[in-house]
């Protein structure tokens, strides 16, 4: 054809970076960007999850960051396998509260239980065990209105503050708090009250509740219990994340990697596609990390543009390509930390934060902070489809892979070098196939003018005037063999199908 593939291949680059630019920026000043951080939307549905409260869910995350692609990078979600356990402060706060519960409170539970069953000792003639299990009812609904209830209404505030939803309030464990304060006092109370019913002698009774329900015995069950409490469960949110990305066709999950805050904007730095698969029987998810690393180069470039803009100085982009390919070696997080140096460099921040496993670490100054926080998040991926496009046939002319090549020789050859097919012949024969009536009057969907539909005598006087007048169908055949003799139609079946 008289194109070596060398002038091929750079055309398909250059072609392929034009529209890609075009596509991101419009050659114009950027807006902010759509893809942000954002953990519910306007609508009301789950869209983000901070990742960083859940430590245990954070390392592993990070463990399997720093593999090598070329390893399954998948873990287990499952409820209460990652939670968020109550904060130091909270705490304290807790252990204030339980310290105060006072003697009178649980006298006045061993009094009433005392005076319930000798009040209902001879209803147990008949029927013994609905007699012991009265009584023990009657334990829990004391232990729960003079002990745990008043204590719940004092820690419900604090703790609702860190629970993710409302099943997490703490008044839904208040069941358990029952169960716990009245365990050791519930255990041997039907020996007790079989002893009580066949000798009418209440000492066993009085002792046992003297010695096993006291505010030693109370205090320390309840701060056993918060030790191990749990503010939220990370399946929860993600479960709703996953149930949201299921609502839409283009919704997909995300791991966000790093944080960069400009205004009052927070944009992923990083992101990382992610699938998940149900567990039947099991209940829960395999979540699957895809090995595509795609840096925001729009959140980057629209934060550089903006403290240009007020620096009244030229701007680089440390970032060159949106998508970072990685050999099976490699590992996301190797990749990442250099790119995210480099972006950190751009903003003034160099030296002062670094990507990596471990606590969450973050720099900034009065326009701009950088994290090293993580999330997953729902975002609409139509917006990349195009991007990718172009993405992909730039990587593939790149890497010399057949294909692309192939694509602009086609679009080369015919808009160039090929001379334009006619198509007179088919059009002369498509005229004269035509009847006399559809050469003369042309079918139209136009109507007629505004009253003449409504004037019998107008209708009447037209005559097929209300079919209107419609060019023919070869009119638009030679419209379309134009375009062809331009040499768009010749490179329209290669074009990728999102452009389509």
């Amino acid at each position: 054809m008289g194109i070596d593939g060398n002038t091929l291949r750079e055309l398909a680059i250059k072609v392929s970076q034009y529209f890609l630019d075009f596509l991101e920026s419009d050659f114009k000043r950027q807006q902010a960007p759509r893809r942000r951080i954002v953990l519910q939307t306007e609508s009301g549905f789950r869209a983000g999850m901070k990742i960083g409260a859940y430590p245990a869910l954070q390392q592993n995350l990070w463990h399997l960051l720093e593999r090598p692609i070329e390893r399954n990078l998948s873990f287990k979600f499952q409820p209460r396998m990652y939670s968020r356990p109550i904060t130091p402060t909270l705490r304290g706060i807790i252990r204030e509260q339980i310290a105060a519960i006072s003697v009178e409170a649980i006298a006045s539970v061993q009094a009433e239980v005392i005076r319930q069953a000798a009040f209902t000792r001879g209803d147990a003639i008949e029927n013994p065990e609905h007699w012991v299990d009265g009584v023990r009812g009657i334990l829990a609904a004391e232990v729960a209105a003079q002990i745990v209830r008043p204590l719940l209404a004092l820690l419900d505030g604090p703790l609702s503050h860190q629970a993710y939803s409302p099943q997490d309030s703490i008044f839904s464990a208040e069941s358990e708090l029952v169960e716990v304060v009245a365990a050791q006092i519930d255990a041997v109370l039907p020996e007790v009250l079989s002893r009580y019913l066949a000798t009418g002698d209440a000492s066993s009774l009085q002792g046992a509740l003297h010695d096993l329900l006291t505010v030693e015995a109370t205090r320390d069950a309840l701060m056993a219990y918060f030790e191990s409490y749990v503010a939220s469960d990370a399946y929860l949110e993600f479960r709703d994340l996953e149930t949201y990305a299921a609502t839409g066709e283009n919704l997909q999950l995300y791991l966000y990697l790093g944080v960069l805050r400009y205004a009052n904007l927070s944009f992923p730095i990083f992101y990382v596609p992610i699938e998940v698969e149900r567990l039947a029987h099991e209940g829960g998810f395999i979540v699957h990390i895809q090995n595509h690393l795609y840096t925001n180069k729009r959140a980057l470039d629209f934060v550089l543009q903006e403290l240009a803009e007020r620096q009244k100085r030229q701007w680089l982009s440390p970032v060159n390509e949106r998508i970072a390919y990685l050999n099976p070696e490699q590992t996301l997080a190797e990749v990442a930390a250099p790119l995210f140096r480099r972006i950190a460099n751009a903003m003034d921040l160099g030296g002062q934060v670094e990507l990596g496993s471990g606590a969450i670490r973050e720099a900034g100054n009065t326009t701009v902070l950088m994290s090293t926080a993580m999330h997953f998040a729902v975002a609409d991926r139509a917006d990349e489809a195009l991007l990718n496009d172009y993405e992909e046939m730039i990587a593939q002319a790149r890497k010399n892979e057949p294909g692309v090549v192939e694509l602009f020789e086609g679009i080369v050859q015919g808009v160039l070098l090929d001379n334009p097919v006619s198509i007179h012949r088919e059009v002369e024969a498509e005229w004269d196939r035509s009847p006399l009536v559809d050469r003369v009057v042309i079918d139209s969907p136009v109507p007629p003018q505004r009253g003449t539909d409504q004037n019998p005598c107008c209708r009447q006087k037209s005559g097929r005037q209300d079919r209107g007048r419609r060019r023919p169908a070869w009119h638009w055949e030679v419209a379309h063999n134009y375009s062809h003799r331009r040499g768009l139609r010749a490179a329209w079946p290669f074009m990728p199908d999102s452009i389509r």
